[in-house]
């Protein structure tokens, strides 16, 4: 059986070098590495590794958060259909139309998951990124720095995201990126893992209601 030979930290990088059976392996983050389990003398494959690293959230997570993932954007989908029966709203994402847990990653990291458009007209109105969980807590929002990046780097898309919470009583928040802004994460540890998130707080400029959001949506449908 393969096994784990030597470990070498790479500050530069911030990524920890994985050498098995004295070959090098791969690289992982180090804000992941704590909790990957990998240690000097560990028997595992190459290709193991390699999968633990990239896959790690998917596999931290399992195929019950990949559902309620799936659930959240389809309850998101239900209720701007069901407030504008006349926009129609289309799944887009990378997996975000299914159940099934996919092991790969999208080639354009931050991809919005929805785009609404006029039902019978075909016109876009804007592009929508849903993440959130199941229960609100605290009074601050999280965004991945991707999301944001992605929506920055296609201001012609309309980006918005929107934080879907279901507890104590269900809440949507939205955030519009603003396209100047150089957004700095902060760490946040989460099941062992360091991971980097935008806070928002209803100050924000970004921030905005969901009659906000559906105020934008008319005002696209009936430009002034």
């Amino acid at each position: 059986m393969p096994l784990i030979t030597e470990i070498r930290h790479v500050v530069r990088s911030e990524r920890y070098a994985i050498y098995v059976d004295g070959q090098y392996c791969t690289s992982v983050r180090a804000r992941t590495f704590p909790a990957l389990g990998l240690s000097v003398g560990k028997e595992i494959s190459c290709d193991k590794v390699i999968e633990l690293e990239k896959f790690h959230w998917k596999h931290k997570y399992g195929e019950q958060a990949w559902e309620k993932e799936k659930i959240r954007i389809d309850r998101v989908t239900n209720i701007i259909e069901t407030k504008f029966p006349r926009l129609k709203v289309s799944v887009i994402g990378f997996g975000a139309d299914s159940n099934e847990f996919l092991a790969e990653h999208p080639d354009d990291s931050g991809k919005p998951d929805l785009l609404i458009e006029g039902r019978d007209t075909g016109r876009k109105y804007c592009m929508l990124e849903v993440s959130g969980t199941e229960f609100m807590r605290g009074n601050s929002y999280w965004v991945r720095p991707d999301k944001l990046s992605y929506a920055q780097k296609h201001p012609a898309e309309d980006v918005w995201v929107c934080l879907h919470y279901s507890q104590p009583s269900e809440k949507l928040i939205f955030i519009r990126p603003n396209p100047e802004t150089d957004y700095r994460p902060s760490e946040k540890e989460i099941r062992g893992s360091i991971e980097h998130y935008v806070e928002f707080s209803e100050h924000s400029d970004e921030h905005k209601s969901a009659d906000e959001f559906f105020d934008y949506l008319l005002s696209k449908r009936y430009p002034k």
